[in-house]
């Protein structure tokens, strides 16, 4: 009974010391991936503006094997936004194009992941940038790809 009695209590007691642990952890984690691509905006939006085009270099969109929705897509000039879903996460993802000098622009692709409270989903962030950001940035690079090689 005593044995039970103190697997129990320190059972309770390092759940409250992972929680207290991973409050320090942000709620919200940005994995966010950056190319350059020598093309003018005209040319480089309709690829991230039109979902349609996004097989065309987006890893994710190609593989039959993730379930993954795009809710919505509100195309901008600068910044277009797109709410993902895979399995029971939302995720906010946005591409921002920003003009560096004439004929660069430089596209920045994010996603922010609202995390709970839950110590298992905070520990866990901790590895979404080395899963999710190398597929960003081959998909990046294709769409680098795509748009300089397209006239």
């Amino acid at each position: 009974m005593r044995f039970i009695k103190l697997i129990a209590i320190s059972f309770v007691a390092f759940f409250l010391l992972l929680t207290a642990f991973t409050s320090l952890i942000p709620s919200t984690v940005r994995i966010s991936r950056a190319v350059d691509v020598q093309a003018e905006k005209s040319k480089l939006l309709p690829y991230l503006q039109d979902m349609n085009q996004w097989k065309s270099w987006n890893l994710w969109m190609q593989d039959s094997t993730r379930q993954i929705t795009v809710q919505a897509v509100l195309p901008g000039d600068s910044v277009i936004s797109a709410q993902w879903v895979t399995g029971d996460k939302k995720l906010s993802s946005n591409y921002a194009v920003y003009q560096v000098k004439p004929g660069i622009l430089t596209v920045q692709w994010y996603f922010d992941v609202k995390l709970a409270w839950y110590p298992w989903e905070k520990l866990g962030s901790i590895i979404y940038d080395k899963q999710m950001g190398p597929v960003m940035e081959e998909s990046l690079a294709n769409l680098k790809r795509l748009v300089e090689s397209n006239p």
